[in-house]
């Protein structure tokens, strides 16, 4: 059985998004299968050949934009991990986690941890 190495509780929440991979003019639909501070689970209309690393924007709920890098990918979609949000839509999107969490509590406290951490 392998170890789960995740630090950031995954919500399963399914929600609409739109990728992009500029540098090969890709534009993908699809939603959410989990997500978290740290990253997401997308499932596509059809999954591309990504490769670990690539960099693609998503847009969540046509919303939020995040700048993300690939973790994997299969043929159920793409895992990948937050690199990259404009603080106007981190407030949005910590708002929308929050409203979803079954225990906002733990969700309060992931990112106090994150901010401690991440500091000057």
């Amino acid at each position: 059985m392998r170890k789960e190495r995740r630090k950031h509780l995954r919500l399963s929440l399914n929600f609409k998004v739109k990728l992009e991979i500029p540098r090969r003019k890709f534009v993908l639909g699809g939603h959410t299968l989990n997500l978290s501070f740290a990253g997401a689970f997308i499932e596509l209309d059809h999954i591309p050949l990504v490769l670990p690393n690539e960099y693609f924007r998503l847009t969540l709920l046509g919303q939020v934009e995040f700048t993300c890098r690939v973790i994997h990918s299969n043929a159920d979609g793409i895992g990948c991990q937050f690199d990259f949000i404009q603080i106007r839509y981190y407030e949005l999107f910590k708002k929308m986690l929050l409203r979803n969490a079954p225990d906002p509590e733990r969700i309060v406290k992931e990112i106090g941890r994150w901010a401690e951490t991440k500091g000057p």
